[in-house]
């Protein structure tokens, strides 16, 4: 019997690999179908269609994406072998025929044939995938014995560029993210079959089975191909399976010859001129995948689950806009004010709540009266959480389309970048009333970068906004000064501005703002409140917040440090719930000290019961706070607030005949200012806790000023004001003569 020629062994790695092939489309088309099921909630998910840990442990009990699986590895072992009996530069390429089928066999399930622009996508794929291929295989030899610290260094190179690619897919856009998750589980996928390739080459130049070398690539095979497929998977949910598929076949390849050639020298003979046609016909593969992104099979367009609307019918005689640039996954004052007034104002008026997407948002939206729209971010700021939004026109013309369809009497922003700037902008045009409410005047910061902060800050809020910056003296820093400028720009340009406290209206009105109206914020009610009658054991202090300069949080830790030095753990017990840039100072400080605990960051519903489980809550911040949630949160729960900042007096001093649930911690010459005043109050709290118990009784009547009876008749007062009138815009003259 004549030996098998190696051009018969050529035409049969590729009859493998393309069968293979078959076997990779079918088995994506089975496993998207399944991950579409499973992951039914991408549909309206606020995270793009990503799918969480939860979710992808769910599909291995799935038995028909498990069925996918078990095609996929077929399909995947008929390529490996494929890959032992030829150059990995001939083999892999094969795999774009993975494309056709793909299309094939999604358009056969979704009962639709693929459209032709969707054909000629996937021509330009398989011709620039093709001259590739040609190019590579008349070039290719036959591999060395490689230079394993060398295939190391490229095979790293590859990884970190798959995972900068699957990180920055949140920045794409919508239509974009499958290709983009897509790409980089290809870059994973080619590594996989460029080190089997190793392997088998390892093995022939005399590697044993058992030996250092084929461990290490075994391990490397082993985390690739895990990697890639948790990848891949997210870019099912995110997209169509031929738009995965066709990534997939294009960059595997791409990679994996790319390995080939410059580790394992299979390239040897590729000339310069040979090397910049694979390029070309790399590109031109690449670009029929990207056209490819651009189109769907289905005959009708489907709305990207981020920007997915939920619906309520109207039933109130008030529809209300309001609209945040802040994303409620961010657990932060402002935003937990934000989502309660949402709840609030549904029982008065229909709410169209227009927010980044965060699965807060979308349980808002599982509300009655509450509709949510989610606006998706071009990007989230690292450090600060702010998501991103600019002022665009396509921006202002879906805020239109939506404020118009949803019959929004009133514009209710809740700060002062772009997504508010386009809400207020929007509003003017159509002629509807707007209010801002403003969070915090009192913008402020501790790291040394002033003069950049002046300089940049307006520059920022331009770009985002496309109001022309004001450029008040607001504090002696030109950097906070700039910062608070940004909210003073919005504000002058709506009809009223809502300040929770007092002592921040004063301010906005001495920056030039007329229209101010004091609305302490709402809590959510606490029905498991509990008066506190006594107190067994320690006095138990809860502090609350974010563990930040601003906050003064490593003041207070050195207050109760020092008290607890004084009184000891048997009589004062402090949990500290939250995190920041300042954590672990904070954690290196408290140690292991007795007394004192951190519980780290938790969800706002579980802030009742730790309240309930304390006796007094700690405000420790000067000059920062507007009205914080944490004043509401523990006098709605029946707990007074030890507080250091002498202009906060809601729910803490006697206002509007209520009584007040503070408990003050203020110095004769710099009020609240040094940390032994703090400290003596904690001391003396500790030994003599009367006082925790009476604030406990004056917060009895003092939360009916946060109570969401109280925010709604309040605000709708503030309204009025603005120009609406039983639920219609007021648009004679007189009439907003009067509403003033």
């Amino acid at each position: 019997m004549s030996p098998i020629t190696p051009q018969i062994t050529v035409v049969l790695a590729v009859l493998m690999a393309a069968l293979g092939s078959f076997g990779l489309a079918a088995g994506s088309v089975v496993q998207h179908a399944s991950v579409g099921q499973r992951s039914s909630v991408t549909a309206g998910q606020p995270d793009g269609g990503s799918m969480s840990l939860r979710q992808i442990a769910a599909l291995l009990t799935n038995r028909r994406w498990l069925g996918g699986m078990a095609v996929i590895i077929a399909g995947t072992l008929l390529n490996i072998a494929a890959i032992f009996l030829a150059p990995v530069s001939v083999v892999q390429p094969v795999g774009v025929l993975a494309v056709v089928w793909s299309a094939l066999l999604a358009g056969r399930i979704d009962g639709v044939r693929p459209r032709p622009a969707i054909w000629v996508a996937i021509m330009v794929t398989i011709t620039g995938l093709a001259g590739f291929t040609a190019l590579a295989a008349s070039h290719a030899g036959a591999p060395r014995a490689p230079d394993l610290g060398h295939a190391g260094v490229i095979a790293a190179v590859a990884a970190v560029v798959g995972l900068a690619l699957a990180a920055s897919h949140r920045l794409a856009r919508p239509r974009d993210r499958a290709l983009v998750l897509a790409t980089a589980g290809a870059v994973f996928y080619g590594l996989t079959a460029a080190m089997v390739k190793l392997a088998s080459t390892l093995l022939a130049t005399g590697q044993a089975l058992i030996s250092a070398p084929m461990l290490l690539t075994a391990a490397g095979i082993a985390a690739a191909a895990v990697t890639g497929g948790a990848i891949v998977q997210q870019a099912y949910a995110a997209g169509r399976a031929e738009v995965t598929v066709g990534a997939l076949t294009t960059i595997d390849p791409i990679v994996a010859v790319v390995f080939g050639m410059v580790a394992l020298g299979e390239g040897a003979g590729a000339w310069a001129p040979v090397i910049a046609g694979m390029a070309v016909c790399g590109a031109v593969a690449a670009l029929g995948v990207a056209a490819l992104s651009r189109f769907q099979t289905d005959n009708t367009a489907r709305t990207p689950p981020e920007e997915a609307m939920t619906h309520h019918p109207q039933h109130h005689d008030l529809s209300v806009a309001v609209v945040s640039d802040y994303s409620l996954a961010h657990l932060g004052g402002a935003e937990n004010a934000y989502a309660d007034q949402v709840r609030a104002l549904a029982g008065v008026a229909d709410v169209l709540a227009v927010n980044p997407p965060s699965r807060r948002l979308e349980l808002l939206g599982e509300g009655d009266d509450v509709t949510t729209m989610p606006i998706r971010a071009a990007v989230t700021l690292p450090g600060l959480g702010l998501p991103v939004v600019r002022n665009t026109a396509a921006l202002r013309a879906r805020l239109r389309e939506a404020f118009v369809s949803h019959r929004i009497d009133i514009v209710h922003v809740h700060s002062e970048f772009g997504l508010a700037a386009a809400a207020v902008q929007t509003a003017q045009e159509l002629g509807i009333p707007t209010v801002e409410t403003v969070h915090t005047f009192f913008w402020q910061t501790q790291a040394p970068v002033q003069g950049l902060l002046a300089r940049l800050g307006p520059r920022f809020h331009r770009a985002v906004t496309g109001l022309e910056p004001t450029t008040d003296i607001l504090a002696e820093r030109p950097g906070d000064s700039a910062l608070r400028n940004m909210t003073l720009t919005l504000a002058r340009r709506v009809d009223r501005v809502v300040s929770p406290s007092a002592h921040q209206a004063v301010r906005l009105r001495q920056a030039g703002l007329p229209r101010v109206d004091v609305v302490p914020n709402s809590a959510p009610p606490n029905p498991s409140a509990e008066l506190l009658t006594r107190i067994d054991g320690p006095l138990r202090l809860l502090w609350i917040g974010r563990f930040a300069p601003e906050k003064r949080v490593v003041p207070f830790v050195e207050a109760a440090l020092n008290a607890l030095d004084a009184v000891g753990p048997d009589n004062l017990r402090i949990d500290m719930v939250g995190t920041g840039p300042q954590f672990c100072q904070v954690a290196r400080m408290v140690d292991a000290r007795p007394g004192i605990q951190l519980a780290g960051a938790l969800p706002n519903h579980l802030i009742p019961a730790r309240l309930r489980r304390s006796d007094v809550s700690v405000l420790s911040s000067i000059g920062w706070d507007n009205q914080p949630m944490t004043i509401a949160e523990s006098v709605t729960a029946l707990r007074g607030v030890i507080w250091c900042d002498p202009a906060l007096t809601e729910g803490l001093v006697a206002t509007d005949g209520l009584p007040g649930a503070g408990i003050p911690a203020l110095g004769e010459h710099s009020p609240g200012e040094s940390g032994s005043d703090l400290a003596s109050t904690l001391m003396h709290l500790a030994l003599s806790p009367g006082p925790a118990i009476e604030v406990s009784r004056r917060a009895l009547a003092a939360r009916e000023l946060f109570t969401a009876d109280h925010f709604t008749a309040s605000v709708r007062d503030v309204y009025r004001r603005a120009g609406v009138r039983n639920g219609a815009p007021v648009t004679s003259p007189a009439e907003m003569e009067n509403a003033s």
